[in-house]
């Protein structure tokens, strides 16, 4: 038996049966690779179509609490602004100038505001009224009011407006409420939506750069 021979051939054997298995792992670490990029995707896919769901849903609320509002408020304008008696003009007992309102209105605090305890009754004087701007007419003054708390919601300023009776005034108070309600939600409605937003385009980034991996 050749000596130099013997352990050649025995470095061979070794040498093959040591490549062999690491060829087989490395075919086998091709498809695990290939199924954790799959999982991968489908789970940032689910997440992105998660965050899609739930920002679609924020903007049904936004848009829902903003028509809750417009309506409380045209509710309380068509209250407030309801037709007066209007009279021919002769000499009236009281005129009141410059026009019946000063300029400007106080914000209600709608979570709070108790319309009733605010209402005034400055032409209760007087028979008939007017002003500087009604050159035409007079008003009864027993029929007229002023509020300060629904003042902001006065449209034509030119008229005073009609004394409101408690039921009225107590309806007033519970639109200022849903007002207040939604004011105080709105807020909080947006920053969620600004961060669902935010991790939809992180998670479509995210997407996109695993695509790419593939």
């Amino acid at each position: 038996m050749d000596p130099d021979h013997q352990p050649k051939a025995a470095f061979g054997r070794r040498g093959r049966e040591v490549s062999a298995p690491a060829a087989h792992a490395d075919h086998a670490a091709k498809p695990a690779r290939a199924i954790g990029h799959i999982v991968w995707l489908f789970g940032l896919t689910s997440l992105l179509c998660a965050a899609a769901g739930a920002i679609f849903w924020t903007l049904l609320n936004i848009k829902k609490l903003n028509a809750e509002t417009a309506r409380a408020e045209q509710s309380v304008i068509a209250i407030v602004n309801q037709p007066i008696t209007h009279l021919p003009r002769f000499k009236p007992d009281g005129v009141f100038s410059p026009g019946w309102f000063h300029p400007g209105a106080i914000k209600p605090d709608f979570n709070h505001v108790d319309v009733r305890a605010t209402q005034e009754f400055p032409y209760d004087g007087y028979i008939h009224v007017t002003s500087n701007l009604n050159p035409s007419e007079m008003f009864i003054g027993s029929e007229l009011e002023f509020n300060p708390m629904t003042k902001y919601f006065y449209r034509d300023r030119s008229l005073p407006k009609k004394r409101l009776s408690d039921a009225e005034m107590i309806e007033i108070n519970s639109l200022y409420r849903v007002i207040g309600r939604d004011a105080q939600m709105l807020p909080t409605q947006w920053l969620t939506l600004a961060g669902l937003v935010a991790a939809a385009l992180c998670l479509g980034f995210a997407l996109l750069l695993k695509r790419q991996t593939l």
